[in-house]
């Protein structure tokens, strides 16, 4: 008996795995652009010398959305698995950190005019 469990166990398998599987969900791209909109536009309001990174954070988010995307295996693969709806989630992702930046310019400018 131990034999045979021994030889079924080192026998190679093939495991067959999603690219969904090891990508982000839409819900976590959807909360780390909220969040990092978030953080950028607190950080903004405060300083705005906070733009010289906060610039570069939001183009990365830009970039990452669409080389995931224009990679030749990855990206048909995600948008056969997810549908459209990825697509709308990682530029989302990337609009609401964005509009966090945006936010916080504008507060600056307001916190300036106020005092």
């Amino acid at each position: 008996m131990n034999r045979v469990l021994f030889f079924i166990l080192s026998c190679p398998l093939v495991a067959y795995a999603e690219v969904s599987d090891k990508m982000a969900t839409q819900p976590e791209l959807w909360a780390q652009g909220a969040v990092v909109g978030c953080i950028l536009g607190v950080a903004i309001r405060w300083s705005k010398w906070v733009n010289l990174v906060g610039f570069p954070i939001v183009a990365l988010f830009f970039y990452l959305a669409y080389d995931t995307l224009a990679q030749p295996d990855i990206g048909p693969a995600i948008i056969k698995e997810q549908g459209s709806s990825y697509i709308v989630a990682l530029y989302g992702s990337a609009t609401l950190a964005l509009i966090g930046l945006a936010i916080g310019n504008y507060m600056f400018r307001g916190k300036c005019k106020n005092a």
